[in-house]
């Protein structure tokens, strides 16, 4: 199961930094996890280690109303970066909407409980990377 993987890939990280190992991962080897019970999102993991999660989150078009993430929230830091969008982003415990736009970012503190939703006709894309605390 991919989910397994989470922490380890595309190599452990301890063991990676000890004998110095470089990782290619290409698209196609990216570890790709469909996320969400009641909004499924793509969630396209290209490192997930003990220092940090890096990868890309596609949140997809349809349905009535906006799609959305499932409500979450991480341990470590997160910035995510708009490819494609816009993404709006809820943050539910201060009933706050932040609106980042094509090649703007979004830095979440750690602990913070958010939602992304896509209010357009497109499929939003972001670049991620989470510290520890996944």
């Amino acid at each position: 199961m991919s989910l397994e993987k989470l922490g380890a890939y595309p190599v452990d990280g301890a063991q990676a930094r000890k004998r110095g190992d470089l990782v290619k991962v290409a698209k196609s080897d990216r570890l790709n996890i469909v996320s969400g019970r009641d909004h499924p999102v793509l969630v396209q993991f290209c490192v997930s280690n003990d220092y940090m999660h890096v990868g890309e989150l596609t949140i997809p078009v349809g349905g009535v109303g906006p799609r959305a993430s499932e409500p979450d929230s991480h341990g470590g830091d997160a910035v995510f970066y708009v490819l494609q969008g816009p993404a709006t982003f809820y943050l539910a415990d201060t009933d706050e909407t932040f609106h980042i736009r094509d090649g703007e970012s979004f830095f979440l503190p750690g602990g913070i409980s958010y939602q992304c939703l896509n209010y357009g006709s497109n499929p939003i894309r972001m670049v991620f990377t989470i510290a520890p605390g996944l």
